[in-house]
């Protein structure tokens, strides 16, 4: 029931121990290990998503130093300039909107600003499915889930970024006091505790 090898582009690769860093797809500790997924829709009901890039025209003029988060009719719009592009998407609830309702929201909130009228028009929007959730462990055997493979709350407040950091620092942490000798022991008290993070 361990995970002995990866098979990858360039071989196959056997190790001790692996981080599921696969992202939603969680290839190795939901699919391979079956850590089944544990959704938190009932608290959060934004589970669904669309995104683009939208180019700059005048980087000069309309590059900004933050990112900003935008109340519209079913949601939020988050804003990030980026150095080559603006990332922009639109985070709802698919329980009160419909994706193309949603999509004719999220362009008139783009076009709101003459110069990106016609770039809002021409956008090439993909959509998201969110799913909100933890995987019911996060470290199986000898497999351990970091990052959207382990679990995701929701994007307005980047969260993923500092549980991804957090667990991170706990597994070297973990794996340096235990000197590499990890036992049933440790693993139940990083699943808990991951968990008891993630819920709070």
């Amino acid at each position: 029931g361990y995970v002995t090898s990866v098979v990858g582009k360039s071989g196959k690769y056997s190790d001790d121990l692996y981080v599921d860093c696969t992202g939603f797809k969680s290839v190795l500790l939901e699919q391979e290990m079956g850590s089944k997924f544990l959704s938190y829709k009932p608290w959060l009901s934004n589970d669904s998503a669309l995104a683009t890039h939208i180019p700059y025209v005048d980087k000069e003029t309309e590059i900004r130093n933050e990112t900003n988060c935008t109340a519209i009719e079913n949601g939020w719009v988050w804003n990030i300039p980026l150095w080559n592009e603006i990332g922009t998407g639109y985070v709802y609830s698919s329980d009160f909107v419909d994706d193309e309702t949603a999509e004719k929201e999220f362009r008139k909130h783009l076009a709101r600003d003459p110069r990106f009228e016609k770039r809002a028009k021409e956008a090439e929007v993909r959509k998201i499915n969110i799913r909100h959730g933890i995987r019911e462990n996060g470290w199986v055997k000898n497999v351990v889930g970091i990052g959207l493979s382990y679990a995701f709350v929701e994007p307005l407040e980047s969260t993923s970024l500092v549980s991804t950091h957090l667990l991170i620092q706990k597994l070297v942490e973990l794996l340096d006091r235990e000197h590499f000798h990890i036992n049933g022991f440790d693993i139940d008290g990083w699943n808990y505790s991951s968990q008891a993070e993630m819920d709070s």
